[in-house]
């Protein structure tokens, strides 16, 4: 399937490829593009929901450098939530138990003093 930004730039336009036995294709707004891929992201998961989830390292992933978002307690596992509106997929949230999360802490700190060579500059805008 091509999908293309139709000139207008309001909609997509999704065009089935020569070959895949159907023919057309379909015009999508943004709200109907974004039920799309959350429906898809719902079926992909429910096909793999049985799997370990794949190794991270040597994956390949686009950042995120705009969004808003929002660190919550996760009640569940009393760990942490980090939710973020992701530009191609819509909100995503991901929970980091307890363990996690102070991985996490070491990780940036270590971070942080490799970044500044003094602990107080950065709170300073770079």
């Amino acid at each position: 399937m091509q999908v293309t930004r139709a000139e207008d730039g309001k909609t997509v336009v999704l065009t089935f490829l020569e070959g895949s036995g159907v023919s057309g294709s379909l015009s999508l707004d943004e709200a109907q593009l974004s039920q799309l891929i959350t429906s898809l992201g719902l079926a992909h998961a429910s096909l793999v929901e049985k799997r370990p989830p794949p190794p991270i390292e040597g994956a390949r992933f686009t950042p995120v450098y705009t969004t808003n978002w929002a660190l919550q307690i996760d009640a569940l596992t009393e760990g942490s939530m980090l939710a973020f509106q992701h530009p191609a997929y819509g909100p995503v949230g991901v929970v980091f138990g307890p363990q996690d999360v102070e991985q996490i802490i070491r990780g940036l700190q270590k971070q942080r003093t490799m970044i500044r060579s003094n602990p107080h500059d950065a709170s300073q805008p770079s």
